[in-house]
């Protein structure tokens, strides 16, 4: 399942420049979001990055959004595909 912020963010913007996904971005409303087609919720690691650092607890899983283990491998592989050393 992807995350999302909720209202309790104090927009420090440390989740924006923790993501390898580039998935935290400002909105039109000027508040925190995450785009859950590039949430993989950190699936190479063993803890998920943005929550861990969110001082308010406001990064909380999305119900909405929720997706298996290999669903998010396949988007990360999708966003980051191994280099190819050609011929």
């Amino acid at each position: 399942m992807s995350y999302r912020i909720t209202k309790a963010c104090g927009a420090c913007g440390v989740c924006i420049l923790k993501c390898a996904n580039r998935a935290v971005y400002v909105n039109d409303q000027d508040e925190y979001a995450i785009d859950p087609n590039r949430c993989t919720e950190c699936v190479e690691l063993p803890r998920r990055r943005c929550h861990l650092i969110c001082t308010t607890g406001a990064i909380q899983p999305d119900p909405i959004r929720q997706e298996d283990r290999e669903q998010l491998w396949q988007k990360y592989r999708r966003l980051h595909p191994a280099p190819s050393f050609g011929d």
